[in-house]
């Protein structure tokens, strides 16, 4: 989900309040909106500056070992052991909670949960991760070695526009429990054609999974929600305007969509695969990657955790399997080896990231290639709603990424049959063909279309009127005419099935009784079959725009179960203060805040239970020396106690990065992954100063 759409959730008062903040002001004041600054990178890396360095530990926590998936503190605390405290996380999650970076949700018991977008995501990894993703090599030479070992004949966007078609070109009955009848979904999925090994490994889980092939329930997913169609108690029925509206967009456009709504709702669960996505998403169309250069960027970031452990090839295996196979079956990347079996990869066509990109990608006119023997050759810049149309009269013979369709009698029939006129078939042919439309199919395709009309079959419904005089008053009802199509001898009016409501409502207030009539059913084909659906030249409406959907979370439209499930929680409506992770702070005496002092040893052992409970931090000096003590337990010991904690990293110690050329207090690592952390046990006398340090309140 994006931000925009996070930002739409957020209950308005809250929201205004929070852009309010002197972080954002010089922005906001020049035109930018919120969510443009938490996306740009230029930007938030200037605000990464001016966070505390709680803020920027907890956020560093957040992007290498939580990701965009949803956490609680208790996760947050475990992720950031080693690094900083409780308090000092819980403390930085607020003001990423202040700064509208992160978002809190509530579930319906109440409990908490939290999640970075991935839009956020992507910005955090440019920032935080100082090199890029770039060992990369432009389109190799056939000296390179490199063969081809998986690719897509087709595209995504291509995929949908065929599988429309195919619910325009007949009715999509549902059964009693809701799924299509088995004809229906072979007829859909046969128009499909997504390689399903490639998507078999995806774990995804959809309704009527044992029902619907994969396949199937992907495109079916997207179509519903994008609104191109429109789930009814007996059918799903294709949108016109919501269709035309998504037909006029050009592919880049398509795809740049649905590749955010795949990303929404199949975003790879571990954060390392998460960072693996987003990281190839930097690279240039056409440019091979070896596998090991993506896995060693991995490592040398700091970004694998737990799987830096695990075999390369089973990190290759895990990352095809969950992300790049699908894009691969979608038809956006390849995979390829060299002479020595080391795999590569690359974007064969790469979903533009934003509006602007997509729109000058376009497809060209005049890409049709239309030839004597009838055939059209349909090559893959061919524009979206040409494709459609040129299926309501051609038939798809082969498809690839060179499709080909060929116009026949009966094809041409159906399409006049679909209210699309001689004329515009052979307009669409000519306005889109490289080459022309030679003579004989032009001469051809009038000479099939001239007899269509001069007779055909229509439904009607009969008025039988009680006598002649009847059938004259109603005639002459003021408005009568528009819903009557005309008389039949002298006591019979004809009358069709779409007019019979509007009528029976003029005959009721004139004092008539027409009783009723079985109407067919939506969807019955009746004497006729049923029709290619004729799209508005323009949407009537903007409500049809289909890419503002692909802003938004899906919500339940589709048939998959997106993985992310704060699409179904309720948005908090109070952020939390800093004064609320220290419950009865007023409580505890001013003094242990404010300075060093010497205390008794009761008061000593009051303050060291105090901070463990808080997971809060004491500062102790010892020898003339000052040291920050993160406290765990106090036992007894001999007639005193005793402290155990260990020492956390101080703020701005370069051990809260990842070294050199990191940014400081990032918190991308642990100093644990560098040595082990040191446990420290004092006795009660071996320090002569304290003072409690509580993360949000005192630390500065």
């Amino acid at each position: 989900m994006s931000y925009d759409a996070y930002l739409r959730r957020m209950p308005g008062e809250l929201r205004a309040r929070l852009e309010r903040q002197d972080i954002y002001a010089p922005w906001l004041g020049r035109g930018e909106t919120m969510a443009s600054i938490l996306t740009s990178v230029s930007i938030m890396e200037t605000v990464f500056n001016r966070m505390s360095s709680a803020e920027r530990r907890a956020l560093g926590v957040i992007v290498r070992s939580v990701g965009c998936e949803p956490f609680d503190e208790r996760r947050l605390e475990k992720a950031a052991d080693g690094l900083m405290t409780g308090a000092e996380a819980r403390a930085g999650l607020i003001g990423l909670l202040h700064k509208l970076i992160v978002f809190a949700f509530r579930k319906s018991w109440g409990e908490h949960v939290y999640v970075l977008p991935q839009e956020g995501l992507k910005v955090w990894q440019a920032i935080l991760v100082p090199e890029p993703l770039t060992d990369g090599e432009e389109e190799p030479s056939p000296q390179s070695g490199l063969t081809v070992l998986a690719s897509a004949e087709t595209e995504l966007s291509r995929e949908l526009v065929q599988a429309l078609a195919c619910c325009a070109a007949g009715p999509l009955k549902l059964t009693k429990n809701g799924t299509l009848h088995k004809k229906t979904m072979q007829r859909l999925s046969d128009s499909i054609g997504l390689e399903t090994s490639l998507l078999a490994g995806l774990g995804l889980k959809y309704a009527f999974s044992d029902i619907y092939p994969l396949k199937l329930a992907l495109v079916a997913d997207m179509l519903l929600r994008l609104g191109l169609l429109k789930p009814q108690p007996e059918a799903w029925a294709l949108e016109p305007e919501a269709c035309a509206a998504w037909l006029r967009r050009c592919a880049a456009e398509q795809q740049a969509v649905l590749y955010r709504m795949w990303r929404m709702a199949a975003f790879p669960e571990r954060p390392w695969l998460q960072h693996a996505a987003l990281a190839l998403e930097s690279l240039p169309e056409g440019m091979w990657l070896a596998a090991s250069s993506l896995t060693g960027w991995l490592q040398a970031s700091g970004l694998l955790g737990e799987a830096a452990a695990e075999d390369g090839e089973l990190l290759l295996a895990s990352l095809e399997q969950s992300w790049i196979n699908a894009m691969i079956a979608f038809g956006w990347m390849e995979k390829a080896a060299d002479e020595a079996g080391r795999v590569h990869y690359r974007w064969s066509e790469k979903p533009a990231q934003c509006g602007a990109d997509a729109a000058a990608a376009g497809g060209d006119a005049g890409v049709l290639i239309v030839q004597p023997d009838f055939d059209v050759l349909v090559p893959p810049q061919t524009p979206p709603l040409v494709r459609f149309e040129l299926e309501s009269f051609a038939d798809r013979v082969a498809s690839g990424k060179l499709s080909v369709y060929r116009m026949s009698k009966d094809s041409v029939r159906r399409g006049l049959e679909s209210d699309r006129t001689a004329a515009e078939m052979l307009a669409l042919l000519e306005r889109n063909a490289a080459y022309g439309v030679p003579g004989n199919v032009r001469e051809t395709l009038a000479q099939w279309a001239r007899p269509f009309g001069q007779a055909r079959f229509e439904r009607v419904i009969l008025l039988r009127c009680s006598g002649p005089e009847v059938a004259d008053r109603i005639e002459r009802l003021p408005g009568a005419a528009e819903w009557t199509q005309g008389r039949i001898g002298e006591r019979d009016l004809l009358v069709s099935p779409q007019q019979v409501r509007p009528l029976k409502a003029l005959l009721e207030k004139a004092g008539f009784m027409p009783g009723d009539v079985a109407l067919p059913e939506p969807g019955d084909e009746g004497l006729s079959k049923p029709r290619y659906p004729k799209l508005p030249p323009q949407p009537a409406s903007p409500a049809f725009e289909p890419l503002q959907l692909a802003q938004a979370l899906p919500d339940g439209k589709g048939l998959l179960y997106v993985r992310s499930p704060v699409a179904y929680f309720e948005m908090e409506k109070r952020l939390p203060e800093p004064y609320d992770l220290y419950p009865e702070l007023s409580h505890i005496p001013a003094a242990w805040l404010k300075e060093y002092r010497a205390y008794h040893s009761s008061t000593r052992k009051e303050i060291v239970e105090k901070a463990i409970e808080w997971k809060a931090v004491l500062q102790l000096r010892r020898g003339g020396c000052d040291y920050r003590i993160a406290p765990r337990k106090v036992t007894e010991s001999r007639g005193s106690w005793c402290l155990s904690g260990w020492e956390p990293p101080a703020p701005g110690d370069a051990a809260a990065g990842l070294g050199s050329g990191w940014p400081r207090d990032a918190g991308l690592a642990k100093p644990a992954a560098a040595e082990p952390r040191q446990e420290i046990r004092w006795y009660a006398e071996e320090w002569q100063e304290m003072k409690l340090i509580l993360p949000g309140i005192n630390e500065k």
